[in-house]
């Protein structure tokens, strides 16, 4: 295998077969997006015979922890031809795509997996449950007014991604840097009947819902994007997707990071017996789909500001990606520190004496950092040891609110 960047007039052609080999464009007028979508990004290739067999891309971004932002490598494909499976290509991109964010700056990196497992061998570790729930719109229980929306179309992608950037967001809150994107994003739905709704607070789109659906007249709907800025908005778009209930049977949508939804449908559990063997079966379904993983230890300890008794340890911290970046000058995160959780928090190479000592994989200790999973938890699930009562205070230090992303890719 050859490692190479994306050069458009080189590669394209070969990464188009490559995107129609593996079913994520399937016409002509899906891959003329997809030239733009690529020129966008950073992208690597993997090589054989001169032609681009495989393809790993970036995105930089920011995800929130807490209140503050942490600068975010978010790889948003990874594709491998028929041709060159089981060939290594992807984790070895992968790796040296995650080098060159760090190397850039990036102290996250985030993405939605296929299948579990696969990325764990450059570092990830699974994210948080999200809670996708399909419902009957009519049942929503929500009496706040609502003014007509706006139509929006993929030619409004500049506003869908302004709003996006704009919207309210809470831990784990992600956003890309590549407004653009959404054109591809946007103009890709338009087979599935892509369709936007929305308003705007003078020039500016505030709130909106993006659909699409295979079946016009009574759905399903499936809301693929949506954005906020205040609970009055995001109840406002609630009252919206209620009107529509008086054609379309059932709804599909991740739920908002800050409302329970369920608790906001008339008669769930009836509506689910009610509807179990229908198209239109109402159902409430969670999975964790993403992973994340820490590019830079210090960067991301300093986010978390602890106001009980501070907590300090010694990490002996593993990282699987070291074997495959022989010739990059980041070699992961593995190694020892000395790390403080408190008001101000912070991790130091080194060791210091008197101290418990905390072993765990950048998997792992990814995972407690962020609040995904309790240290106690991952004692038992991962590749994470100390003695109990440490354990039990880094349980309490790291409790955080769930995270949610807010923004598939």
């Amino acid at each position: 295998m050859h490692i190479r960047p994306y050069e458009e007039a080189r590669d394209f052609e070969a990464v188009k077969r490559i995107w129609f080999e593996i079913g994520w464009i399937d016409s002509e007028a899906s891959a003329e997006y997809l030239k733009g979508f690529l020129s966008l990004n950073n992208c690597l290739t993997g090589v054989l015979d001169d032609a681009a067999e495989c393809l790993v891309m970036t995105t930089p971004g920011s995800i929130r922890y807490e209140n503050d932002d942490l600068r975010m490598c978010a790889v948003t494909a990874v594709t491998t031809s028929r041709v060159a499976r089981k060939q290594r290509m992807a984790q070895q991109l992968t790796a040296l795509q995650l080098a060159a964010g760090a190397e850039a700056g990036d102290e996250v990196a985030v993405l939605g997996m296929f299948e579990q497992g696969f990325y764990d061998r450059v570092g990830f570790g699974t994210g948080s449950y999200i809670h996708t729930i399909k419902f009957d719109p009519a049942s929503l229980m929500v009496d706040s007014g609502f003014r007509p929306p706006k139509r929006l179309t993929k030619d409004d992608w500049k506003d869908v991604s302004a709003a996006l950037l704009a919207r309210k967001r809470g831990h784990g809150g992600a956003v890309l840097n590549a407004p653009e994107m959404l054109k591809a994003e946007l103009g890709w739905s338009q087979k599935e009947n892509g369709f936007g709704l929305g308003y705007y607070d003078g020039s500016a789109l505030t709130h909106f819902m993006w659909f699409v659906t295979d079946a016009v007249e009574f759905g399903p709907y499936s809301v693929v994007l949506y954005a906020y800025q205040s609970s009055d908005q995001l109840m406002e778009l609630l009252a919206l997707l209620k009107s529509l209930g008086d054609q379309v049977s059932m709804v599909e949508m991740q739920e908002p990071y800050d409302v329970q939804l369920q608790t906001l449908l008339r008669q769930p559990f009836r509506h689910r017996r009610n509807s179990k063997a229908s198209v239109f079966a109402n159902q409430h379904n969670t999975s964790a789909w993403w992973q994340l993983r820490i590019l830079d230890v210090a960067a991301c300890v300093a986010k978390r500001h602890w106001v009980g008794q501070e907590v300090s340890f010694n990490l002996v911290l593993e990282d699987p990606v070291e074997l495959m970046l022989q010739d990059s000058n980041w070699q992961g995160c593995g190694g020892d520190y000395h790390v403080n959780f408190g008001t101000e928090s912070g991790a130091e190479r080194g060791h210091a004496e008197g101290l418990p000592t905390l072993n765990a994989s950048v998997n792992a200790f990814s995972r407690l950092l962020f609040g995904i999973a309790p240290a106690s938890s991952l004692a038992i699930t991962d590749d994470l040891h100390t003695e109990p009562e440490l354990l039990a205070r880094l349980d309490e230090a790291l409790l955080l609110p769930t995270m949610h992303l807010g923004w598939d890719f």
